[in-house]
């Protein structure tokens, strides 16, 4: 009765930690705008930009493409990004750095984590294998649906898995979209001064957490029995106490003429 309690611990500990970057990002964002409202101004900003034309984008994108080896929390850059560009800049140019970076994330992990995956899950790598060859898109869907799920982990798994660029980029791009609006929105609102809509932006960040946490769970779970059912059926059997049902293979069945020559 005891490991209960112990479980929801580490649960609650665990998504505590996973809130950490999005809990920072937000926080520093908030306190520098509390403690030094004219380095957050968006029109400033864009005034200090302006001379740099389109070389201000540019950079922003290849820093968000090269944001995984900094293991920097991409809402700080969304939101950042949102804070000098702008929501609806913000965040197409937050979209088009992830792509990116999932590429840079694909190139490496392929490259150098195929082995090590081997080793770390050992008896399990047949059945990621599987899922990430066949279940790409729902995989990076999966990754960025929220801000909760360490994305690059999830995205650098699949990768080193054998899961292919284009499906894994493309869910990653419709998963990180809700977030990336929210985030780019919080950061405009914020250099605005609107702080009704900063509230707004900073609630709907929470809902969608909530939602693609459950979401992410169900899809995760859905992709592992519809490719391997035997084994969950095996585990939940053993879970219930009993032994795994083994299935009848081999046994024949009994035909006309046998039993006439046994009677």
């Amino acid at each position: 009765m005891s490991a209960h309690p112990r479980s929801e611990r580490g649960g609650m500990s665990a998504s505590l930690k996973l809130l950490a970057p999005l809990c920072f990002s937000v926080g520093l964002l908030v306190a520098l705008r509390l403690l030094g409202p004219q380095y957050l101004d968006q029109r400033q900003l864009s005034d200090w930009l302006r001379p740099l034309g389109l070389l201000a984008p540019v950079v922003f994108i290849l820093l968000l493409a090269i944001r995984p080896v900094t293991l920097l929390p991409g809402q700080f850059f969304t939101a950042v990004g949102g804070l000098l560009f702008g929501m609806a800049h913000g965040t197409v140019y937050a979209l088009l750095g992830s792509v990116l970076a999932t590429g840079v994330i694909h190139l490496v992990a392929s490259r150098l984590g195929r082995k090590p995956m081997r080793r770390l899950a050992g008896r399990r790598h047949t059945a990621l294998q599987h899922v990430a060859r066949g279940h790409g898109f729902q995989l990076g869907f999966l990754a960025c649906i929220n801000s909760v799920i360490p994305a690059d982990v999830l995205l650098a798994t699949a990768s080193a898995s054998g899961a292919r660029f284009w499906p894994l980029a493309l869910g990653a791009l419709v998963g990180t979209a809700p977030g990336t609006m929210l985030t780019a929105l919080f950061g405009s609102a914020l250099g605005q001064g609107k702080t009704w809509t900063t509230l707004a932006s900073v609630s709907g960040l929470l809902i969608s957490l909530l939602l693609g946490l459950a979401l992410g769970r169900r899809l995760m779970r859905e992709l592992l029995v519809e490719d391997h059912p035997e084994e969950h059926a095996s585990e939940d059997t053993e879970r219930r106490g009993g032994p795994p049902r083994s299935p009848a293979v081999g046994r024949p069945r009994p035909t006309a003429a046998s039993t006439s020559s046994s009677s």
